[in-house]
């Protein structure tokens, strides 16, 4: 694997570090903004959104810049946006904020993914594929973990300067070791949203929406969760977040190295399976450190493998629109995030926070079902798909 791609995943690394650090340091902006956790909670959900609908548009708009320059440009604003969360005086700032890091998060994490696609031999596919997301799920072990201690004990501000920080160093990383890269003919919105027509290939997407709310409905709270069901200090919850992240690394990798030796649709059908059982089995883990753990593990594991997984099964099945699919993929990933964000914090304002694992649960098994679903249209049709 050439530097280039590690390169892309320090990228994302520091995209995912401000899309999910707020779930570490949520009751701290809460309180200190004068707003419900819930409202906090939106925070993400508003990324999310901005990033889901922004995203094919931005990246339309921008294809006929130079991907390299593209990246560079992306990450200024984003550590614009940085600099604004720093000294927002408000929860509105703080909200303006987050659209400005969403829409420059969206052209760095869709630009990385295409490129990691494009720029290793098909067979690497998945594993280029899956450290990227690799990435993202470092943001967990480190980004969030570290972001939560930084704003227990310097204050919620001082985690996106830190993020700052990151940002910059990851933009001398891409003019050191990037190489230019020629931009690519526009893709039409209209054609791209056309390809959503298939069934088969509207079904695959929908199992990114469904996972990613079932996700996000119990960790945008999860800190929540932990308070209240166990009355952890945070820096046991930092602990815990920690064991998540390095599952959720772990995860990334045998996400794309299952998905090349055994294909898409078989990993996909195994990992839901074990994603919606930790879940399920989550309320129950909290009578002891030991067992809450070893769900964690478990679902921190299955919800990153499931993204190169979902991607390389995208590229398999829409080899002719790959490009496409990849790019619309990391759109439907960021719904699923606002929705499970938007919906989670709902229940947490009305009930107790454990209903969250339930109804995440359920998701996910919807999530199955599609994939289920996908996977029986591709025998009606009668057509080879690597791995079945």
């Amino acid at each position: 694997m050439n530097i280039g791609i590690f390169v892309l995943a320090l990228a994302t690394f520091v995209a995912g570090t401000v899309e999910l650090v707020i779930a570490g340091i949520i009751n701290m902006i809460a309180e200190d903004l004068h707003v419900s956790v819930g409202a906090v909670g939106q925070l993400v959900s508003v990324f999310s959104l901005v990033f889901a609908f922004g995203a094919p548009v931005l990246i339309a708009l921008t294809s006929k810049v130079e991907k390299r320059k593209l990246l560079l440009i992306a990450m200024l604003t984003f550590l614009g946006g940085n600099i604004l969360s720093i000294v927002s005086p408000n929860f509105t700032t703080l909200l303006i904020a987050r659209i400005i890091l969403a829409a420059s998060c969206s052209i760095v994490v869709v630009t990385s993914v295409t490129m990691a696609a494009k720029t290793v031999a098909t067979e690497l596919r998945g594993r280029a594929i899956g450290l990227i997301f690799m990435g993202l799920s470092a943001s967990l072990v480190l980004g969030v973990p570290l972001g939560t201690i930084i704003g227990q004990n310097f204050g919620w501000r001082m985690t996106f300067v830190l993020v700052a920080v990151l940002s910059i160093v990851s933009m001398l990383g891409i003019i050191k070791f990037l190489p230019k890269v020629p931009p690519q003919p526009a893709i039409p919105l209209r054609k791209q949203i056309a390809t959503l027509k298939s069934k088969k290939i509207a079904s695959i997407q929908l199992i990114s929406v469904l996972e990613l709310t079932g996700h996000f409905i119990v960790y945008t709270y999860f800190t929540l969760f932990l308070k209240t069901t166990m009355d952890l200090s945070t820096n046991m919850i930092s602990m815990v977040l920690l064991v998540f992240g390095i599952a959720g690394i772990t995860g990334g990798w045998i996400g794309g190295w299952a998905s090349d030796k055994f294909g898409g649709a078989k990993t996909i059908l195994t990992f839901l399976i074990l994603f919606a059982v930790s879940l399920f089995l989550l309320p129950y883990a909290t009578g002891s450190m030991i067992s809450l753990l070893i769900v964690v593990v478990l679902y921190g594991a299955m919800v990153w493998a499931l993204s190169p997984a979902v991607q390389n099964y995208l590229a398999e099945s829409a080899p002719d629109s790959s490009d496409i699919q990849l790019g619309l993929n990391t759109s439907f990933l960021h719904l699923g995030v606002a929705l499970g964000s938007g919906f989670g914090g709902l229940l947490v304002d009305y009930y107790s926070v454990t209903i969250n694992t339930w109804v995440a649960g359920i998701m996910v098994v919807l999530a199955l079902i599609s994939a289920i679903y996908s996977l029986t249209i591709n025998r009606r049709g009668n057509s080879s798909i690597q791995g079945l």
